[in-house]
Parts: C-alpha cells; structure tokens; sequence
C-alpha cells in the first residue's frame, strides 16, 4: 500500500473517531442533540452524493459508520448482567445496526441523491462506425 492510500485509510479513520466521539458527547446531552448530529452527517453525504464529490462523500460514510458504533455502544449492557441469549441478540442487534448505517443507509441516500441529481454533461460526438454494407462498397483507395 502506498503512502497516499495509507493516508486517506487514516483520514476515514480519523473521521469514524471523530464522529464517534460526538456522538457519544451526543448520546449524554440529549435525544435532540443526536437527531441534529444524525442530521448533519446525512445532510454532508447527501451534499456530497448530489454534487459527485467523492472524497466527501466517503468521509461522510465513515462519520456515518462512527455514528453506528456509538448507537451500538449505547444499547450495549454490561457482559455480566445478561445471560447467553440476550449477548447474542444484543450482537445480532449491534451488526443490524451497523449493516444499517455501513450500507443499507448509504445505499438509499445515494439513490435519493441520483433522483434528484441533474444529467450528466453529454459526452463529445464520436462518429459512428461504418456498417457492413459501407465497408462492402469501399474500395481499397477509400
């Protein structure tokens, strides 16, 4: 792996850290509060989704992944409290969760962004090619 792909994997890292930590900060001030920071990464993915900016877009997802592991993290109970069962449900729950916010979430606001998105510009003209019965006719001079 090359330098520059070392770097942007620690820029999406970074980023599902930062995201994670505000929203756990979140998750202590209030409901409202994760609703509007919720709101504002969706909002930074749809932006970046609808104006074909890639290297936000992809820094949105991995905000929007930080925000599923503290969502995660804020249905978790003590190991010691629960019994067998309820641990693997909490675990199926948890990667519910982050199936949710990794690609079911990302999948539709790209589709809602693509709806809405304006037609790409029209690529150059490119002449066509010559049909068989043309080739057929042309002489070697041609």
């Amino acid at each position: 792996m090359n330098f520059k792909g070392a770097g942007w994997l620690l820029v999406l890292l970074v980023a599902a850290l930062v995201s994670f930590l505000a929203a756990t900060l979140a998750w202590i001030a209030g409901f409202a509060w994760v609703l509007g920071l919720l709101c504002i990464v969706w909002g930074i993915f749809l932006l970046a989704e609808f104006r074909r900016w890639i290297p936000l877009r992809d820094v949105a997802w991995a905000a929007n992944v930080g925000f599923g592991i503290s969502v995660v993290r804020w249905f978790d109970l003590p190991a010691e409290a629960t019994s067998g069962l309820e641990r693997l449900a909490l675990l199926g729950a948890a990667g519910l969760c982050l199936v949710f916010f990794g690609l079911v979430c990302p999948g539709l606001l790209g589709w809602m962004a693509g709806r809405f998105r304006p037609p790409p510009e029209p690529e150059l003209p490119v002449e066509k090619p010559a049909s068989p019965e043309a080739l057929r006719r042309w002489g070697p001079r041609d």
